[in-house]
């Protein structure tokens, strides 16, 4: 497995040992040598102070002593190889236990892409008003012995890319996702290494009307991928995905499309009808706005934004003041309310439509920032 920039503490005295070797898994692969190794120590799964280093010998062995085994405490050892960071499971010391040994795999690094294939890739498409809330899971299959640290190396920052549809912006990584905008897209700088990575983001994409087509162009061939878009009495037709039966996503039914065995640079289609027209505001179709921020649901990272209660618990009209906020109201509370006074200011007629919009979209793309959003 590999991380980076986990907090690395140090540590307390006691009878615990964990000792280890680093060890190259690629088949004829580079002598490990001496490399600086890491332990860190986490207190209910929290880092707690700076991490104690020690270099290997010319067989990649190392030991830690004098550590504490207390119910609640872990360890891991980490290294960096040839470009790529590395990092061990969870170890847990205790009383009747105090020894522990680990190996700790690290691979030879390699700029080429040849072994990497996604096995499995996702969008979720949520329908709100004048937006679509776009998450997207990949799940990347390294089936080489080789760690890909990209085609330019380290350096170069980039390993994974993702062509992104035309308009999408405000671009928010998932959890223990690395990823950085580019030209024509978004782009991942962790390292693959052999086994599984799996990569998530989500971003929206502004509409105008009843209708939109979103358009894919995929990066790499696909195993399997699919495509569930909320069911909020929307169509949806594709020319190159498959319809299948409907599902059920955390309380939600999306319509379900799929494909099998596609192709590097296919470009994959979604014609969606009967979506939330934008220009025709009412107070039904607000209060249908569910805002999903910042995750991925069917990783169980989904952040969900309680908007609608925002608005039911409201029992007056009141002017938005963008600069008004209670004493100890979040960031994020107080744009929530301020979208919720415009759009019952707009709903009661004491803001006119060209200024509502303009509010709503600089409220919105703020709440969004303040969710961890990028725009791309």
């Amino acid at each position: 497995m590999i991380t980076i920039g986990r907090p690395s503490p140090a540590l307390a005295t006691g009878e615990g040992v964990i000792s280890g070797q680093v060890v190259n898994k690629t088949a004829n692969g580079s002598a490990v040598g001496t490399v600086e190794v890491t332990l860190t120590q986490y207190l209910n799964g929290t880092a707690t102070s700076d991490g104690q280093k020690v270099t290997t010998d010319a067989a990649g062995k190392f030991e830690f002593r004098g550590l504490s085994a207390d119910n609640g405490t872990a360890y891991t050892v980490s290294t960096s190889f040839q470009d790529a960071d590395y990092i061990s499971e969870d170890i847990v010391l205790t009383s009747a236990s105090p020894l522990q040994s680990v190996e700790l795999d690290v691979y030879d690094s390699t700029t080429s892409d040849e072994n990497i294939q996604v096995s499995n890739g996702h969008m979720v498409v949520y329908v709100i008003q004048g937006d679509l809330h776009v998450e997207e899971i990949w799940r990347f299959s390294n089936i080489g012995d080789r760690t890909f640290i990209g085609m330019q190396g380290k350096a170069a920052g980039t390993t994974l890319r993702f062509t992104l549809p035309a308009g999408a912006t405000y671009l928010s990584p998932g959890q223990a996702s690395s990823i950085e905008t580019t030209g024509t897209g978004v782009a991942s700088n962790v390292a693959v290494p052999p086994g599984i990575t799996d990569v998530t983001f989500s971003y929206f994409i502004p509409y105008q009307g009843s209708s939109m087509t979103i358009l894919r162009k995929t990066n790499y061939p696909i195993a399997n991928f699919s495509l569930l878009v909320e069911d909020a009495g929307v169509k949806v037709t594709s020319t190159a995905l498959t319809s299948g039966t409907p599902q059920m996503m955390n309380g939600t039914n999306f319509l379900y499309f799929t494909a099998n065995n596609v192709a590097a640079n296919t470009e994959l289609d979604a014609a969606l009808s009967g979506i939330i027209d934008p220009s025709a505001a009412s107070s039904e179709t607000f209060s249908l706005w569910p805002w999903m921020l910042g995750g991925v649901g069917m990783l169980g990272l989904v952040v969900t934004v309680a908007y609608s209660q925002l608005k039911k618990k409201q029992t007056t009209t009141v002017s938005p003041a963008p600069s008004d906020r209670s004493s100890g109201q979040s960031d994020e509370d107080a744009l929530l309310m301020e979208l919720a006074q415009l759009d019952d200011a707009y709903e009661a007629g004491t803001t006119g439509e060209n200024e509502y919009r303009a509010q709503r979209a600089r409220a919105k793309a703020r709440l969004i920032e303040a969710y961890g959003g990028t725009r791309v």
